[in-house]
């Protein structure tokens, strides 16, 4: 059975967590404000400089000088496509102790910073590549293969009688493992 750490606050809906399942854990925190899910369509304009002009840039520039008129045409901004990144998430995840300092906040963190680090060897056959990850976001947005990219939490905040953090915000990048196609992304959201 998979530990879980984090604050899985009984109060609060299912619906205002994350729920990210690493190798060893599942790690829940509070979706906070600032969290996002991005796409991006890579489109360029492949033909901005191809112009009977550009040939020979001091005539066609001289040209439109003398005349106001310009060698470009529409074909020139036309948009190509050239392709889409993986889905991002930038989540703000909020932990907070409600019993364990060290299982709702300090081993959520721990267990996250793992996900995203490597198990570097001695030598070229020993080494392991940072785990994938599967992330549910509030019940309804589900992926079950992401890459972590960037754990970030701040050191200051209140720390437990054990030295423990009572309280944390830390700021996640996940990636999903290859770009998500049209008739894929209906199912992501739950």
């Amino acid at each position: 059975m998979i530990k879980v750490v984090g604050t899985n606050d009984p109060s609060l809906s299912d619906h205002l967590k994350a729920f990210i399942k690493t190798q060893d854990a599942m790690v829940v925190g509070i979706i906070g404000e600032g969290s996002s899910r991005e796409v991006t369509a890579l489109w360029e304009s492949k033909f901005e400089q191809d112009t009977p002009g550009s040939y020979f840039s001091k005539v066609g520039g001289i040209a439109q000088v003398t005349t106001g008129q310009t060698l470009q045409q529409s074909i020139n901004s036309t948009q190509i496509w050239g392709g889409t990144t993986p889905h991002t998430f930038s989540l703000m995840l909020e932990l907070y102790a409600v019993s364990s300092p060290y299982t709702e906040v300090l081993a959520a963190v721990v267990s996250l910073e793992k996900a995203a680090a490597p198990e570097m060897g001695e030598n070229i056959v020993t080494g392991r590549t940072p785990p994938s990850v599967s992330l549910n976001a509030g019940r309804q947005i589900i992926y079950p293969e992401c890459v972590i990219t960037n754990v970030s939490k701040q050191l200051d905040g209140p720390i437990s009688h054990g030295g423990y953090p009572l309280q944390a915000q830390v700021t996640l990048q996940l990636q999903t493992i290859g770009t998500v196609n049209q008739s894929e992304i209906p199912a992501t959201f739950g």
